[in-house]
């Protein structure tokens, strides 16, 4: 392990994490405009994150690490307070 590979993990994590985040605010934004709104918003949330999910897996460099590798879980913590942050602190 090299600090590279951390330093490559979290940043790359961090920024999934707030395309993520526009993903969500994307979908909330143009589900406000039909008529049921909260079914339309949960299904459509749930297939883009389950889709955003297989495009990060693909997209991570580190996908031969196991799951409890340290640059595995560093990047898991680094995309879970940004995730958590933005959306703890914006409201919808």
């Amino acid at each position: 392990m090299k600090n590279k590979d951390f330093l490559l993990s979290i940043v790359l994590n961090v920024f999934l994490a707030y395309l993520w985040i526009f993903l969500i605010y994307l979908i909330f934004d143009f589900v406000k405009l039909k008529d049921n709104a909260l079914l339309f918003g949960i299904v459509l949330a749930s297939t883009g994150t389950l889709l955003f999910a297989e495009v990060v897996r693909r997209v991570n460099p580190f996908i031969e690490y196991k799951i409890t590798h340290p640059v595995k879980v560093a990047g898991f913590i680094s995309f879970g307070l940004i995730a958590v942050a933005n959306l703890y602190w914006i409201s919808f």
